[in-house]
């Protein structure tokens, strides 16, 4: 590889200096401890540089890349991360529900970019510059994540991963000491597709993750990494046992957080602290014995929230359950196809009800308004948000096992003179995406990438052969 002068580019201008800024770090570097005592090994060795970026590459681009489509593989995960950051630092997002979606996927898609750029070598000056700029945002969050601990993982690798919190501090930390070499040697190790192809990768990557992201948010998640799968038992009797409730309430005051549990004493009113939220944590036997992982353990409770009603609704053979984690975001606009789901499950022998998180005066208004006919239980919204994206959302079920799942804007629904539409194994209309077509979707994308590198490598070798 031939380097490129000082002067080489020395006018031109980049947004806000950036490039500028880090070629100032760059110099910096050559004048570091670090990097005087390693220059006679890199220039004696010059393998070894190459090798080492490599590495580094390979290191921080893989944890981009799973990072990347772990968080757009699930858009309405990546959402909930990103609201419950936003509340922990006090921002009200009530208004606001749009632009964080909006600001969940261009998060999701630039990283994953970037991971595959880094993979390739593409950019090799830019896409450092990215990770960094990544880094200086993240590296401190986490830090304060973990001593402050304000919310329970970081989210980092969506449900894929779960690690703690100073485990991902630690780990941004290896992170950053990678694109630091990166900044500063990447320029020097050639890439695998030629900067005249770069384009032509870039949309082939970003057409890529917001596909994946868009099936994820208008459907549901080709890949489910939560409890309930296709396939889990979620409704199953079980006459040994009673099974109670756990909860941890939410209390806040001046901006303070304080999290208690059942047998913690409660935080008086009178001196300003005010309950926010119930939060669902585990299912206990009447004898404290936890949940076995192969016990179903989601609850569903009457309308006013007072008995646990799931062994009642098991003695179904088909069932189709609206799920609405939030019933005060429920949009009129969707009455029409519930309440037609609602007579289609009806005359096929379908048990169909709704299950709803939200405040009795919310559940009243919507039964008004909707004119539903169906009946309404509750649920924890964590509970609901994890077997299901959307709100709403339906499940169908055969004998307790879970069918299908699908957000309610992804059906399509015919005529009510139509009488062809049956309750079965996929939603009415269409087919489900799954894990079948993410692996399509993932194979197209590493084809078009081998063949530009393909490219890339002939053209290499035509030039040096003429040049020789």
């Amino acid at each position: 590889m031939q380097k490129s002068s000082p002067k080489e580019g020395a006018g031109r201008k980049t947004p806000l200096g950036i490039e500028r800024r880090f070629d100032r770090f760059g110099d910096w570097l050559d004048d570091s401890w670090a990097l005087r005592k390693a220059a006679p090994l890199l220039n004696k060795y010059p393998k070894v540089l190459i090798v080492l970026t490599w590495l580094m590459r390979l290191a921080v681009g893989s944890v981009f890349i799973v990072s990347g489509i772990s968080k757009g593989i699930d858009p309405w995960g990546t959402y909930y991360k990103t609201s419950e950051y936003l509340t922990a630092m006090h921002i009200p997002i009530e208004e606001w529900g749009n632009a964080v979606l909006a600001l969940a996927f261009i998060l999701f898609s630039v990283e994953f970019i970037t991971g595959v750029s880094l993979l390739l070598g593409c950019y090799r000056k830019a896409a450092p510059i990215m990770a960094a700029l990544f880094m200086l945002v993240m590296l401190p969050l986490t830090l304060w994540i973990a001593i402050s601990d304000p919310v329970a993982d970081c989210g980092c690798f969506g449900d894929f991963l779960v690690i703690s919190n100073w485990a991902t501090f630690v780990k941004n930390c290896l992170i950053s000491l990678a694109v630091v070499w990166l900044l500063k040697f990447n320029t020097k190790v050639g890439s695998l597709i030629s900067p005249y192809l770069q384009w032509i990768a870039t949309v082939g990557i970003g057409a890529y993750i917001v596909i994946v992201g868009y099936i994820g948010y208008w459907q549901q998640p080709m890949v489910d990494f939560r409890p309930y799968k296709i396939g889990t038992r979620l409704l199953a009797l079980d006459d040994e046992a009673e099974y109670d409730p756990r909860y941890e309430f939410i209390y806040e005051k001046d901006g303070e957080t304080l999290t208690v549990g059942e047998d913690d004493e409660l935080p008086d009113e009178s001196e300003g602290w005010k309950f926010v939220r119930r939060v669902e944590k585990e299912f206990v036997k009447n004898n404290n014995t936890s949940l076995s992982e192969d016990t179903p353990d989601f609850r569903i409770w009457s309308e006013d929230g007072e008995e646990d009603v799931t062994e009642m609704l098991c003695g179904y053979e088909r069932q189709l359950i609206l799920l609405v984690p939030d019933i005060s975001e429920l949009s009129m606009a969707s009455s029409w196809k519930i309440n037609r789901l609602y007579d289609m499950a009806k005359s096929h022998d379908t048990e169909f009800f709704a299950v709803v998180a939200g405040s009795p005066e919310a559940i009243e208004e919507w039964r008004d308004l909707s004119s539903g006919q169906y009946q309404i239980f509750t649920a924890e919204d964590t509970s609901i948000k994890e077997l299901v994206r959307g709100n709403p959302a339906l499940v169908s079920l055969e004998d307790g096992v879970i069918k299908w799942k699908s957000a309610l804007s992804a059906l399509m629904l015919n005529d009510e003179e139509d009488a062809s539409d049956e309750i079965s194994t996929y939603p009415i209309g269409m087919t489900m995406s799954g894990r079948e077509t993410f692996i399509y979707l993932s194979l197209i994308l590493v084809s078009l990438l081998a063949l530009l590198c393909l490219m890339s490598t002939l053209k290499l070798r035509y030039v040096r052969k003429n040049e020789n």
